[in-house]
């Protein structure tokens, strides 16, 4: 019986690998270091506390309480090559995304979870004299995310979790407005509060294997602030003048379904096929109280047309000793963004993660470590005068890659 269940289970792992296929500005590999490790192919783990974030119906199962802290670090290199051969380099920073995680189960059949974390988001910052500075040269996006989830243990084999998504997020943009007497400089910032929800399934048809889904809701982003305007000549005063103005966008919804098992001794196995419906950004909504050049109250649209994709994971934990673990994760990570609209404020293409983690547990204390490194398919740049090059000045592709730290330690109660 044993066996016929583990073929079925290494079945449906292989089912998965072969039916994936959410880049954009998704973060959720760096929810933790354990996360990174099995290339956030965690959907269907019952045993991390992780679980309050990827799948908080998980948290039933949780027999005392648990929570972890910790960051990942993340360095992008992207560069845009020019067909004349010019080469401009996007500035090189590290952004740390910091994370925390607990579960707390009140009896064998409820449980409560929280977790925060930043699983959208992306900073690109090009210098203010290259030349698609017209389109964009700085753009930065925080989401943080506030998830308290409730659990509850239907039986012994399946759970089920609700709970709301708290999201505070700010933005930055910054790029330079072509005029007759030269550059002059638009800086856009803006916050908001916003929410949604999610609701999530596990099922454990035996004791060696899981399988879970999750669902997350859509999220409007109305992100209210200011305009500013600098390196203005005086003759153009009246038409480029500092005021309020907001920038509208939506997040998408998500569908994860995972599948782990430990049929197989010493190894604990898992996949997760991620849908994201990137297409409801369809546009990007700039308003302003002054618009730019016209000094009047106004608006622009930036059309998006994103698509809706499958990314697919894969993870393999090893028990190399009773207190060491050894992960290793594979991402497949398409990306949403239409060739027409991709511009420099995210100009990515379909992406690879290759990752590697390890952990220490001794007793109920847990530190591990991770390391990812994700390469992306070269970006070329649309034709002069779509919406990802509007003023024609780029003409050639992107190209680049990206190396992920992450770091963190948890306790059980």
């Amino acid at each position: 019986m044993r066996l016929r269940e583990g073929a079925l289970a290494f079945f449906l792992l292989l089912a998965f690998a072969a039916t994936g296929f959410a880049a954009g500005f998704q973060l959720f590999n760096e929810g933790s270091a354990r996360v990174m490790g099995l290339g956030a192919a965690v959907t269907a783990r019952t045993d991390m506390v992780e679980s309050a974030w990827y799948n908080p119906s998980a948290a039933a199962f949780f027999k005392s309480p648990e929570v972890l802290v910790g960051s990942a670090l993340v360095k992008p290199s992207i560069s845009y090559k020019a067909d004349s051969g010019a080469e401009y380099d996007m500035k090189k920073r590290v952004h740390p995304l910091p994370f925390f995680y607990a579960i707390y189960p009140v009896d064998e059949r409820l449980s409560f979870s929280f977790s925060f974390n930043l699983p959208y988001g992306l900073t690109t910052d090009w210098d203010n004299d290259w030349p698609g500075r017209y389109d964009a040269d700085y753009t930065s996006l925080k989401t943080f995310f506030f998830v308290p989830s409730v659990a509850i243990k239907i039986n012994d084999k399946m759970s089920l979790s609700v709970g709301p998504q708290i999201v505070y997020a700010d933005a930055e943009m910054e790029r330079a407005i072509l005029t007759p007497l030269g550059d002059v400089r638009m800086n856009m910032s803006g916050d908001d509060l916003s929410g949604g929800w999610l609701v999530s399934f596990t099922f454990k048809p035996w004791e060696h294997t899981t399988f879970a889904v999750i669902y997350r809701s859509e999220i409007e982003l109305d992100l209210e602030g200011n305009v500013k305007y600098s390196n203005v000549p005086s003759l153009l005063a009246s038409r480029f003048k500092n005021g309020d103005g907001a920038v509208y966008l939506t997040l998408p919804d998500t569908i994860s379904f995972g599948v782990a098992t430990t049929i197989f001794p010493k190894w604990t196995l898992s996949a997760d096929i991620l849908w994201s419906g990137w297409s409801a950004y369809d546009e990007l909504k700039f308003t302003f109280e002054y618009a730019p050049g016209t000094g009047a109250p106004g608006e622009q649209i930036q059309p998006k047309n994103w698509h809706d994709k499958l990314a697919l994971r894969l993870g393999a934990e090893y028990e190399l000793a009773p207190k060491w673990r050894l992960r290793l994760g594979y991402v497949y990570d398409p990306s949403p963004i239409d060739y027409y609209t991709r511009g420099p404020e995210l100009p990515t293409d379909d992406r690879q993660l290759f990752n590697i983690g390890l952990g220490y547990q001794k007793e109920n204390l847990s530190i591990d470590f991770a390391y990812t490194y994700l390469i992306m398919e070269d970006a070329p740049v649309p034709p002069a005068g779509s919406p990802g090059n509007e003023y024609g000045n780029l003409s050639g592709h992107y190209e680049g890659d990206t190396h992920i730290f992450g770091f963190d330690v948890s306790y059980r109660f």
